[in-house]
């Protein structure tokens, strides 16, 4: 077993207020930055934001500017996601909206103008609240995570496995971290994330082998723990 059993952590312990900034690169290149937050705007209440920002290089290649939005509420056992949202400025303008009814166990998507539905079992995530889960299961000692995810209007198995662990440097210092492949559907790994022990199993490396490249992020900032 690679991870001492925790019993005692929950979405109280593991969910705090914070924000974090990642530098995005493409080999050696850098492409630009990755900014989250997340917040506890009441009591059990969340909200998540991730921005990503191209930078001077990354306009060469592509000037996508990304945000992301996840609401829901918190419970012990973890977080139900009720809203997302997915905008993308490339010039043609991409913006999607996913809104969950639990009373009816169904998603519903809306894109360019179009709305569908689709049926959910509990313990559905969107793809910005299934990182919250994936940190507190393994705050929990679980080393081999899935999860169902409405993610580009269809839903879709995505699987985590911790394969190691290992010590990466940061802004912060040398942190233990638990080494993670992600899997989408039946498909091979296609990311790494180190998720760092000492701060509640926030990622502070994540790396992505395409044909394109290999893409990295790093953390370069964080607020909201303390060293």
């Amino acid at each position: 077993m690679f991870l001492c059993f925790s019993p005692t952590a929950n979405s109280d312990s593991i969910f705090k207020p914070f924000s974090a900034s990642f530098s995005v690169y493409r080999s050696a290149i850098p492409l630009g930055k990755l900014e989250l937050e997340f917040s506890l705007p009441e009591k059990g209440r969340y909200f998540y934001h991730a921005h990503t920002r191209p930078g001077l290089l990354a306009g060469l290649f592509s000037g996508d500017e990304i945000v992301e939005e996840s609401h829901g509420s918190l419970n012990p056992q973890g977080v139900t996601p009720e809203r997302y949202h997915y905008q993308q400025d490339d010039g043609d303008e991409e913006n999607t909206l996913v809104h969950f009814d639990w009373s009816e166990n169904k998603v519903n998507t809306t894109s360019e103008g179009v709305t569908w539905s689709q049926p959910i079992e509990a313990g559905t995530q969107d793809r910005l609240s299934q990182q919250l889960m994936v940190r507190l299961h393994l705050a929990q000692g679980s080393d081999d995570l899935e999860y169902e995810v409405a993610d580009g209007g269809k839903i879709k198995h995505y699987r985590f496995q911790v394969v190691s662990r290992e010590t990466v440097k940061t802004p912060y210092g040398k942190l233990n971290c638990l080494r993670v492949e992600r899997s989408k559907e039946s498909r091979p790994p296609d990311y790494t994330i180190w998720f760092a022990t000492e701060l509640d199993y926030l990622p502070v490396r994540i790396e992505r082998k395409q044909s394109s490249g290999h893409y990295r992020m790093v953390l370069d900032e964080l607020k909201g723990f303390e060293f």
